[in-house]
């Protein structure tokens, strides 16, 4: 599955016969969709040359006020490799080609599910995600690509040693698995 992924990454929607078209639902019936339904997210799941995990400090629930790797929901008719440039451009800043040239090299770590006792609309409404994390081992060159913007989803960045991220309390729980993941894999041959 990784190796589609990372073919899909080079080859634009149009030459695979879909057309993006990306709907963002108004919010009433985003709402209604998150009461019904699991949602589908994807993370980058980024690692730097000394073995240290790059983490927002989240602005939105769920997950509020927690340490999480940069992520998103796939909107209805966004393919995947669409949803990862998304995500890459507004949460990591980075320029198309930069991002499609990483995410050629990112390795799909599976399908995880997430479940959270709130959602982005109240405290009482519950959201479950189905989320599709990439793994991606940056060299020092391309963590300079990387322009991390604050105030829309996340107030901080931070690396965190894989280890520490792995068991640090105010990393989301969802989020130690990810970096446990990340210490069977060598960050220098990832």
């Amino acid at each position: 599955m990784t190796d589609q992924v990372a073919s899909a990454a080079i080859m634009p929607d149009t030459e695979r016969g879909h057309e993006a078209r990306a709907l963002e639902l108004p919010a009433g019936e985003f709402a209604a969709a998150v009461a019904a339904l699991p949602l589908v997210s994807v993370d980058w799941v980024l690692a730097n040359p000394d073995g240290q995990l790059l983490l927002g400090q989240r602005i939105n629930a769920p997950a509020r006020g927690w340490w999480f790797t940069p992520g998103g929901r796939i909107r209805k008719n966004e393919a995947l490799v669409q949803a990862m440039l998304r995500v890459g451009r507004d949460e990591l800043g980075l320029a198309p080609d930069a991002c499609r040239k990483l995410l050629g090299k990112a390795r799909l770590m599976g399908a995880w599910d997430h479940f959270y006792a709130d959602s982005a609309f109240n405290a009482s409404l519950s959201t479950h995600y189905v989320n599709l994390p990439h793994w991606l081992a940056l060299t020092w060159d391309e963590v300079a690509l990387l322009k991390l913007p604050v105030g829309e989803q996340h107030s901080a960045w931070q690396w965190l040693p894989l280890v520490n991220a792995a068991q640090n309390p105010l990393v989301h729980p969802h989020v130690q698995p990810y970096a446990a993941w990340g210490l069977g894999v060598s960050p220098a041959a990832a």
